[in-house]
């Protein structure tokens, strides 16, 4: 399967500036060389902690930040060496879904402009008539289950949940190829997330559109994603199927996710198995060797000073441990034998 997206060495730092000499103090990793590849039509998830860099390496991918280094490929274009104009006309094609649902739209335009806004911007209403004009937007607002009215109200007169709906239905109306969703559940109420999630699995399917799915909650991803990349510091630490990477994980960042995902046990009762100990350390200042050695319950001596490579771990599997698979599944940190490997 041809990829439709290639990510080649992305990368992104910040400056770290004096807050009172306005001196550059160094600079901060954000994203540290991301290799990935989406296919055409396949949901694949970027999954991660808080600050391992998903939101950063999503927004990249759309150019709303610039990279330090590395190369976009979008249909074998590099998107990188763009100007203004052939940009926007690029953009068509790709389109993002944003984390804050209160945060995306405008408070003074009313629903049915902010729908249609991307067809103007991209040419692709050429002459329509006001009659024209409504139809589109209502059969946007149908494809995401939101009355036809809802095209004359202002995003204050919604919900959450709803606004997200708005949110998804304005970023499809150009007919992209690609959608990034960044973290688009992180703010809504625990009930409504699955039905935005379910939402966005039904669209994907009956659009063939590719989508990357950046989330921290895996349960959701599970839901959702044919393929699974786990985000540490910047770095891919891990990437396989999804339903294989979840019932198998090989690297041990990976085993603590899955571990720390809430379980019913008996009648409705819930356990919290082990998740990651520790705080992540900071990407201004990684360790040495693996940069998840300081929290890794399966740490050798080996791990303290050599960083492991991502290679290949199996068909369609890779990931980047010196002893992979070690952690085992759901939250047992032991080899199968009850040992550790030697170093």
């Amino acid at each position: 399967m041809s990829a439709l997206l290639e990510l080649r060495g992305l990368a992104k730092e910040f400056p770290i500036r004096s807050p009172f000499l306005r001196r550059r103090l160094g600079t901060v990793a954000a994203v540290a060389g991301v290799d990935l590849d989406i296919a055409a039509g396949e949901t694949v998830a970027l999954v991660g902690e808080s600050g391992s860099g998903k939101s950063t390496l999503g927004r990249m991918i759309v150019r709303l930040i610039e990279p330090t280094r590395g190369e976009i490929r979008f249909r074998g274009e590099d998107l990188l060496q763009l100007g203004a104009r052939d940009l926007r006309r690029a953009r068509r094609h790709f389109q993002v879904v944003f984390q804050d649902p209160y945060g995306s739209l405008n408070p003074r335009m009313r629903i049915g402009e902010a729908l249609f806004e991307p067809l103007l911007v991209h040419g692709l209403a050429p002459g329509a008539s006001r009659a024209e004009r409504a139809e589109r937007v209502r059969a946007m607002l149908a494809e995401v289950g939101l009355p036809a009215e809802a095209a004359g109200r202002y995003p204050h007169e919604f919900s959450g949940g709803q606004r997200q709906r708005i949110g998804i239905a304005r970023a499809l109306a150009p007919g992209p190829d690609l959608l990034v969703a960044d973290e688009p559940v992180s703010a809504l109420d625990l009930s409504v997330r699955a039905q935005i999630v379910n939402l966005l699995a039904n669209l994907q399917r009956s659009r063939g559109i590719a989508m990357l799915f950046i989330a921290h909650d895996l349960a959701l991803v599970e839901q959702i994603a044919d393929r699974v990349a786990v985000l540490y510091l910047g770095r891919i630490v891990e990437e396989g199927p999804a339903a294989e990477l979840l019932a198998r994980p090989l690297h041990p960042y990976t085993t603590s996710l899955i571990a720390a995902v809430p379980r019913v046990r008996g009648a409705g009762e819930a356990k919290l198995r082990r998740a990651p100990s520790g705080e992540p350390p900071s990407a201004s200042a990684p360790p040495p060797g693996c940069p998840f050695h300081p929290r890794c319950p399966v740490v050798r001596e080996r791990c303290r000073g050599e960083r492991p490579q991502l290679v290949a771990a199996g068909a369609a599997r890779r990931v980047a441990c010196h002893y992979p698979g070690v952690a085992g599944a759901a939250g047992s940190f032991a080899a199968p034998d009850g040992t550790f490997p030697p170093d």
